[in-house]
């Protein structure tokens, strides 16, 4: 009678080709440069693939080498359990010329190798020693059953029964091959949608359709991005659960938004964007694309001033070192007849974009601001309250309390 030592496997991921090879078992590290293995079975010739053989199928492995060599094979299943294949209760010469080529089972054999569930990854480990190798720890030659179980554990037993070889008389070769039909992947439904719709879903690298769609996808980690022609691409990481329905909703317009951030050393500094006040640093708001002009004020310090290309979708961030600055020696302050009459002396003001010196004299004022003296005139006075206007600049004080304007924007509110 025939004795049949079946080949077993288990469940893959993904189909033959694409599958990632096991990690090898046992490996010389400084293998000899003389002495090569090489092992495949018969639908692989190149022993670089991994054919697929149906449960029943009868499969035939062949080894050869390049110097004469003791040759030892091992069934391993991806569930852990171990064949051994040579040498074996019907052919225990496995002594191999250099160039042979023998094919297991040889013609006339009383033994079949024959594919069996379950389905899956399996692989054939071939040794080869100058010296012949005890094995018997290993396996059972009579029975080819093993003695261990485990890819770790034969990982183990193989590298001391070799450990006594020097490392240029031995060498390993694997081939790799799969049974039966493999079970449909783990899928989940991935449905996604953009604003404006009709833009091109691309999974993984690969184009899947245009918004809005639904589809079943592997239950595995994968990008999504979704573009448009005139829109920024928009890109995300999704990991979806067996059976999940992951949504993705992709807002391109919202892409188009510019957005313009600074910051500053002076805190509470005044942020102008094109001439218009936006806040006080650290600022964050949207612009227009195109060419603009930032400025960053703050008193006693030089204005800080740059132009920034903004793109649609893009986010410029500014930082601005404002330096203080020394103001000049004051002049000698004119002959000025008041009337009406306002405030006189010297003060400084403490404002939240610094420090503010004002110096009144009768119906004028001398602010020291933007780098540079102000002389504005009092064009309004009532109830304590006093009003000087000059260019651009306005300030009104009442009490211990300014306020200045610059334009007819509020610049700034100070206390003495």
């Amino acid at each position: 009678m025939r004795k049949a030592l079946a080949l077993l496997l288990t469940c893959l991921t993904a189909f033959a080709a694409a599958q990632v090879r096991p990690q090898s078992i046992i490996v010389n590290p400084t293998p000899p440069a003389d002495l090569q293995v090489r092992v495949w079975v018969d639908r692989d010739p190149t022993g670089q693939g991994n054919p697929v053989y149906d449960f029943g199928d009868p499969i035939y492995v062949s080894v050869t080498v390049t110097q004469d060599a003791y040759v030892y094979l091992f069934s391993v299943r991806a569930t852990g359990e171990i064949v051994g294949i040579l040498p074996n209760a019907f052919d225990q010469d496995n002594f191999l010329r250099a160039g042979e080529v023998r094919t297991y089972p040889p013609a006339g054999a009383q033994y079949s190798f024959t594919v069996a569930p379950p389905a899956g990854q399996d692989r054939v480990l071939a040794v080869a020693s100058r010296r012949p190798l005890d094995i018997s720890e290993i396996v059972d030659i009579q029975t080819g059953q093993a003695r261990i179980q485990g890819v770790q554990n034969l990982a183990r037993a193989l590298s001391i029964v070799v450990t006594p070889v020097p490392r240029q008389d031995w060498v390993t070769d694997e081939a790799y091959f799969i049974a039966g039909q493999l079970p449909p992947p783990p899928t989940a439904t991935l449905s996604v949608d953009s604003n404006p719709r009709g833009a091109t879903v691309r999974l993984g690298g690969q184009v899947v359709g245009n918004t809005p769609l639904t589809l079943t996808i592997n239950a595995e980690p994968t990008t999504v991005e979704v573009f448009r022609a005139g829109y920024p691409t928009y890109r995300t990481n999704i990991n979806p659960r067996v059976g999940e329905q992951v949504r993705v909703y992709a807002d391109l317009q919202a892409l188009l938004v510019s957005r313009i951030v600074v910051d500053s050393n002076v805190r509470g500094a005044q942020v102008y964007i094109d001439g218009r006040l936006v806040g006080n640093v650290p600022v964050n708001v949207t612009a227009t694309p195109g060419n603009r002009v930032v400025e960053v004020r703050a008193g006693g310090y030089t204005t800080f001033r740059t132009t920034v290309n903004l793109r649609p979708g893009e986010t410029v961030r500014v930082y601005a070192t404002l330096r203080a600055v020394t103001p000049p020696p004051q002049p000698n302050p004119p002959v000025i007849v008041p009337n009406p009459p306002g405030l006189n002396g010297s003060f400084t003001y403490f404002c939240k974009g610094g420090r503010l010196s004002v110096t009144y004299s009768g119906s004028q004022v001398r602010i020291f601001y933007d780098g540079a003296f102000r002389l504005l005139n009092l064009v309004q006075s009532s109830d304590g309250r006093y009003v000087y206007s000059g260019g651009p600049y306005r300030w009104e004080a009442q009490g211990q309390q300014g306020t200045l304007y610059v334009n007819g924007q509020l610049a700034d509110t100070c206390n003495r």
